[in-house]
């Protein structure tokens, strides 16, 4: 799919432009040059290449301009756009992301890193490119039909995704009937608002309505954009499928958790609360199906795996973290280092004998916490085997050690209450905070 593309280079610097064509070369990349921000729009429009790495401080015209005026024209707004920061550059995230860049790399880039970023960027395009083909065709089998024909199978779109269909391999609502069914291997993202009840009992009905729209009319597109699609609505909560693999998903709860940082910008203008999401993953055999009356009928999922993602969702506010995955999601990645995570811990769930692993992804967090987090993993890691191994002091003593160099990672305070709760009632005994 990324073979042969080509990759629009926007850098003065003459040593970053040399290292990055020849990895890009190597890589099997076409390069192209821009040396200033005025000459990549010039570029672009005569002949728009299939994606962009763009320096972020360029003189003049800057990356985070040429990024706003590329993803604010049509022709130009599918490209992706990877800005480029150096080490001891003061970066505005925020500002890039309300620019529109869809990834941002620290220089010098890795070649595989680079790579991974690039592929996976394509195949999004790619996936664009395909609905928009999709959206076509529907338009042309439609224009045949009468109006009223076309207005209400646009309808039942709107409740019924077309996804869905496909996966009950339908290719009209009309043909459903009850008890359809089909057994899929699916990844299941189940999303949440912290403290919403607290949040919700500030407004009135109506402004809940309105502040719940906003919000997933704001988060939808994320999971669209990542071929997932909306199973259901259950409040403040998303519950989402991923057909195409684990990396969909991922990428999709990564997305919506580097935008509400920008979503709390805008809210803040109005004298709103900020508000944090919870996200859990996980995958395995779902049966997808319509059940209830041949007069009234709904689609619905049914698994064990529907049931895990929730109850991983419900952790992160144990964990105090912002995505929590189980180890079949971790296994079935195909590009790991994409998505930064460390080991969380085992938990019992439900109906289950065999406890599951849990892993933080925290590629969604602030960049200084997700630094943090990676420069700790390793000892967090042997921290939390030797809790599970029955080492209480040893596993203490690191936590206690990483929470004097590191306060800002919330997991470790968690850690260590837990650690002083067994070490004083006896490791028999279950912490209140960790019942599931």
């Amino acid at each position: 799919m990324s073979e042969g593309a080509t990759v629009l280079v926007v850098e003065e610097h003459e040593r970053d432009v040399q290292y990055l064509q020849s990895t890009l070369l190597k890589l099997g990349f076409r390069f192209e040059l821009a040396r200033s921000g005025r000459e990549a729009l010039e570029k672009v429009q005569k002949s728009p290449p299939d994606i962009i790495l763009l320096n972020a401080f360029l003189p003049g015209i800057d990356g985070f301009y040429v990024a706003g005026r590329l993803k604010g024209e049509e022709r130009t707004m599918v490209i992706p756009i990877i800005m480029l920061r150096g080490k001891g550059d003061s970066f505005d995230r925020v500002k890039a992301l309300e620019a529109g860049v869809d990834d941002v790399l620290m220089k010098p880039v890795r070649a595989e890193e680079l790579k991974s970023r690039i592929r996976s960027l394509l195949r999004n395009k790619a996936y664009h490119d395909y609905l928009k083909k999709d959206q076509e065709v529907l338009k042309k089998e439609l224009a045949g039909k009468s109006r009223q024909l076309r207005t209400a199978f646009e309808a039942f779109s709107r409740f019924v995704p077309r996804e869905f269909l496909k996966c009950l391999n339908k290719e009209n609502i009309v043909d459903v009937e009850l008890g359809d069914n089909a057994l899929r291997f699916m990844s299941i993202l189940f999303s949440d608002i912290r403290s919403f009840t607290q949040l919700s009992e500030k407004m009135s009905p109506q402004e809940n309505f309105k502040f719940l729209n906003a919000y997933l009319q704001r988060m939808n597109p994320f999971i669209w954009n990542n071929r997932g699609f909306v199973d259901k609505y259950i409040g403040d909560a998303i519950m989402a499928l991923f057909p195409y693999g684990e990396e969909s998903a991922l990428s999709a709860a990564v997305e919506m958790l580097k935008y509400i940082p920008i979503y709390n910008t805008h809210r803040a203008g109005y004298n709103y609360d900020p508000i944090r999401i919870g996200i859990g993953i996980h995958t395995g055999p779902v049966m997808l199906g319509t059940i209830g009356h041949e007069i009234f009928m709904q689609g619905t999922v049914i698994s064990d795996a529907v049931n895990i993602a929730a109850n991983v969702e419900r952790l992160t506010k144990v964990y105090r973290v912002s995505l929590i995955v189980t180890e079949q999601v971790i296994t079935g990645i195909k590009e790991p280092e994409r998505f930064r995570h460390r080991f969380l811990d085992k938990i019992k769930v439900k109906g289950k004998d065999v406890p599951v692993s849990i892993y933080e992804v925290y590629e969604g967090d602030y960049p200084s916490l997700a630094e943090l987090k990676e420069r700790t993993r390793k000892r967090f890691e042997r921290a939390v085997h030797a809790f599970l191994q029955g080492s209480v002091r040893q596993a203490l003593a690191i936590f206690n050690e990483l929470w004097k160099s590191g306060r800002a990672d919330p997991t470790l305070e968690y850690y260590i209450k837990r650690c002083a709760y067994y070490l004083r009632y006896g490791i028999g005994r279950r912490h209140e905070q960790t019942s599931r």
